[in-house]
């Protein structure tokens, strides 16, 4: 996923744009994030990144990465959304997938389970 993705999917998200400049939680948490998220997944570097906000110097993206990121951790709210991003981004598993492949299981287990009853019933084993 590119840096450009990740920035609309942001703002779509948070219903922001993430170049308005401001210093309320509901723009730098997002911001935050979306650095961080970048960092990890693209090869992006500071200065690319304050380019496609339009940021004077990568000074910014840096105490966003290092202060407000770690600021907005603590906040459930973003940590849970950077958490689903994360894994969503990485192809790992997401809970809600997991969910889905757990389900099949069990049901795929309880078949199976049904026809071991049902052998054992005509072998009389639970008399």
């Amino acid at each position: 996923m590119t840096a450009l993705e990740i920035k609309k999917r942001i703002e779509k998200d948070f219903d922001i744009n993430i170049k308005t400049i401001s210093r309320k939680r509901n723009f730098t948490y997002p911001r935050a994030i979306f650095f961080k998220l970048c960092r990890e997944f693209t090869e992006m570097g500071t200065q690319d990144l304050a380019d496609i906000l339009n940021l004077k110097c990568h000074a910014t993206v840096l105490n966003a990465i290092n202060n407000t990121f770690y600021d907005a951790m603590y906040e459930i709210k973003y940590k849970n959304y950077y958490d689903k991003l994360k894994r969503e981004l990485g192809n790992e598993p997401c809970i809600e997938r997991e969910n889905a492949e757990l389900r099949v299981k069990v049901a795929e287990l309880e078949e199976i389970l049904s026809f071991y009853r049902k052998r054992a019933e005509e072998y009389g084993l639970f008399r």
